[in-house]
């Protein structure tokens, strides 16, 4: 048992230095900040704002609005105008929610055919928070549909129709993307978009670590085997040993890209058969029916634009795990020194899942553009939304990161200091 000890003790010490908690605790302090930070662009301005539309100005409709307001949104009351009339002067003030009440409808409810009220929302971002207006509304919406029932069950049980007792409040729903409208509910419009491009920065995440540690790991290898030695003194140009570095680690994570997706796309589809059940093809037809009609349906060119965004990504991050790696001793302190690029990963990843950046404040927004693996994981979302122009400044801006990480690797091995880099935090007597 005394042996046992001496050794957990020895593997102890061994496992528990900085090389191995250093990346622990950087992860640790990154995801409490970037909670506090998405906590805070949460809380906003303010309660999130609604426009409706009161053609009916009734007692029912006044339900409406209160209900819309009890679950805390900001509610702006027009009257008498047409929906389309209020969508083009009150979306210029950033406002994407809409809720309009036909005249009419509180003499349809007492003849029981109530009249659908109609909730229309501009969708300009598709983040989680970004989403998070529509639920407000949805359950907004539910709300009045329990106060109407509850007030026509006071006037009229019991001999008023039950359906109308269950479901008074008939709402149609509408989603305005760009210039396109579609018959559908922002929760489909949500999960599609969620389906489609949630997979995207989580395949990109894991093909950016597992290239970087790839090309790390190598150099480490090669400087702790004293084998990098051997290959400096070959005539080659260091310039074509860096490149063919670069290349071939590029390469692998291609395949391992292409494998991953291909993976996502399968376990995608076959969620949904599991969770379609009976009427599932016809409600699934609907929706991409009106997916298209959104323009929310990427073609050739979109997936040229998407893939040539991802491999910028991937060259970057490339092109600093080769730099990163020079400094290493071991393949060891290899993963220790991926940790800055794990930050600047990370940050992007899990800030532009939640936060939207056409809201945000300006130091967060522009503070998350200069990192260039920001637009690698936004390009789906931005062909999405038509923003092409977006996209392509996005891979100009990591092509020329890498053209300047490239060149500061390739002075690091034309010189023999690749050879005695390394990276001491220790003090030195």
């Amino acid at each position: 048992m005394r042996t046992f000890g001496v050794l957990l003790r020895k593997e102890l010490r061994e496992l528990l230095t900085f090389q191995m908690l250093g990346p622990f605790v950087a992860i640790v302090v990154i995801f409490i900040a970037l909670g506090g930070v998405i906590g805070s662009a949460g809380d906003g301005d303010g309660s999130t704002r609604l426009v409706v539309v009161d053609n009916d100005l009734s007692v029912a409709s006044q339900t409406v609005i209160a209900s819309l307001e009890s679950v805390g949104l900001d509610v702006t009351v027009v009257e008498d105008a047409e929906t389309q009339t209020a969508i083009t002067e009150h979306s210029a003030d950033g406002v994407g929610l809409f809720v309009t009440v036909p005249e009419g409808f509180a003499t349809s409810l007492d003849s029981d055919e109530p009249l659908p009220v109609e909730a229309h929302a501009v969708m300009t971002d598709f983040s989680f928070l970004g989403m998070q207006g529509t639920a407000e509304m949805q359950a907004g919406l539910a709300t009045a549909n329990q106060a109407l029932a509850t007030a026509f069950a006071t006037r009229f049980a019991p001999d008023a129709p039950i359906e109308l007792l269950q479901m008074p409040l008939h709402v149609e729903h509408r989603v305005t993307v760009g210039a396109e409208t579609a018959a559908t509910s922002p929760d489909v419009v949500g999960a599609f978009i969620a389906q489609q491009t949630t997979f995207i920065p989580i395949v990109l995440f894991i093909v950016i670590i597992f290239a970087a540690q790839l090309i790390a790991t190598t150099i480490a290898t090669e400087k702790e085997n004293k084998t990098l030695e051997t290959l400096l003194s070959y005539p080659v140009s260091r310039t074509s040993l860096v490149t063919a570095k670069m290349v071939a680690a590029g390469l692998v994570s291609l395949v391992a890209a292409a494998a991953y997706m291909l993976g996502m796309q399968q376990y995608m589809a076959g969620l949904e058969t599991s969770l379609g059940g009976g009427g599932a093809d016809a409600a699934m037809q609907a929706s991409r029916a009106a997916m298209t009609q959104l323009g929310l349906v990427l073609g050739p060119a979109d997936y040229v634009m998407l893939g040539l965004s991802l491999f910028a990504g991937i060259l970057l991050a490339l092109s600093i795990a080769i730099i990163l790696g020079a400094f290493a001793e071991s393949v060891k302190a290899a993963a220790a020194l991926l940790t800055p690029l794990m930050v600047l990963l990370m940050v992007p990843y899990m800030l532009t899942m939640f936060v939207n950046l056409n809201t945000a404040s300006p130091l967060l927004k522009w503070g998350l553009l200069a990192i260039p693996f920001t637009h690698a994981f936004t390009a789906a979302q931005n062909l999405f939304l038509g923003n092409d122009i977006t996209v392509w400044l996005g891979i100009g801006y990591q092509l020329l990161w890498f053209v300047g990480f490239a060149v500061i690797a390739a002075r690091i091995f034309s010189s023999d200091r690749i050879l005695t880099m390394k990276l001491d935090i220790r003090r030195k007597k």
